[in-house]
């Protein structure tokens, strides 16, 4: 049986009427911009769905590795701005001076030298005296730096005389409310100065409740002068049972006398090692105190011209504080030991005596 042939020559034209159609819907061209968004959107989807799944575990597990290895970091959103909380606040060297003396900021910036770092100063002057201090650069570096403060006492406080300033140290209510927190107290003046070559650092001396300079004629107790550390417990202890009648001893004396008395207070003596040296001569200590920046020394102890050399060759920063000549302009008939011989006075005598060279 034969099968009836198919006449199939009425679809011979249809590949070219199709492909003539679609030509008729496609743009007629394309952009090599639009090719290459086509192949990239081709590429991402290949990634996505067939590449990423495969390596998705090792690329979370470098992730993880890399995690534990970062430093943990913390942000502090209060970060401390006050560069005084550097120092210890435990420790103040404190100068009260309502004179502008050209002396004070070779002074201040020499004890900052030479103070312990851990310490803080405060210079406690008048309107004159801040304005000569603070005016320096020296001075304003070391405000920045959180390492000095320069205060004006309000009113009713006052400073002028030395009366004033010893009542002022012998008020508890200074201590509470201008050195609060403070249990070490350095004092010093502007005929005072601590020597950078003392074998012994002023942190060394903070096991005594008062330490100053002592005098020949008083073995005991060795914290006279304006150069002095001090313990502020034990000035509140007498100053809790005892009150300074005013125009009396000078504040130094006042705690001299009552601090040494105490049980539980140490108090330096003529034996220790010194502290500070005024009239009283003795070996490499701390620092000196000159009263009137040297008119105010014992001339009979100063006039050896010996013991005037080898103090100042072991504290040549005595020359800071020092009222002092040159040499040039020494008197011709200076027997270097404090007195001009071989010329008369009217009165007849056959010296003068001035003060130490």
């Amino acid at each position: 049986m034969t099968r009836p042939r198919i006449d199939l020559s009425q679809w011979a034209d249809f590949p070219v009427v199709a492909t003539t159609h679609l030509k008729r819907k496609l743009p007629t061209s394309i952009s090599r911009g639009a090719i290459f968004a086509i192949s990239s959107l081709v590429l991402t989807w290949i990634l996505a769905t067939v590449v990423l799944p495969q390596y998705r575990p090792a690329i979370v597990s470098q992730i993880d590795n890399a995690r534990q290895t970062l430093p943990s970091v913390s942000i502090d959103w209060s970060p401390n701005h006050d560069p005084r909380k550097n120092y210890n606040a435990s420790k103040v060297a404190l100068i009260i001076e309502p004179e502008p003396l050209l002396v004070l900021v070779p002074l201040i910036l020499h004890m900052i030298a030479v103070v312990p770092p851990d310490w803080r100063f405060i210079f406690i002057g008048s309107k004159k005296s801040i304005f000569t201090v603070g005016r320096e650069y020296g001075i304003q570096l070391q405000q920045g730096l959180g390492k000095i403060d320069l205060m004006r006492l309000p009113s009713p406080w006052s400073i002028k005389r030395d009366e004033d300033r010893s009542r002022l140290l012998t008020d508890r209510r200074f201590y509470n409310e201008f050195l609060p927190g403070v249990e070490y107290l350095l004092m010093f003046n502007s005929e005072s100065i601590l020597c950078a070559n003392a074998n012994v650092s002023l942190n060394d001396w903070l096991g005594y409740s008062w330490a100053g300079a002592g005098k020949a004629d008083v073995g005991r107790f060795a914290g006279w002068g304006k150069l002095s550390l001090r313990r502020v417990s034990a000035i509140q202890q007498v100053l809790g049972f005892q009150k300074r009648y005013n125009d009396s001893d000078p504040e130094d004396r006042w705690f001299g006398k009552r601090l040494y008395l105490l049980p539980d207070a140490k108090a330096a003596n003529a034996i220790d090692p010194p502290f500070a040296v005024t009239n009283y001569i003795r070996p490499n200590p701390m620092g000196y105190y000159m009263p009137g920046r040297g008119r105010g020394l014992d001339k009979e102890v100063w006039k050896v011209e010996k013991h005037r050399k080898a103090v100042l060759q072991y504290c040549p920063e005595l020359h800071i504080i020092l009222d002092m000549r040159l040499e040039r302009e020494r008197c011709g008939d200076d027997n270097r030991m404090g007195e001009i011989v071989g010329q008369p006075t009217e009165a007849g005598a056959l010296s003068l005596t001035t003060g130490p060279a």
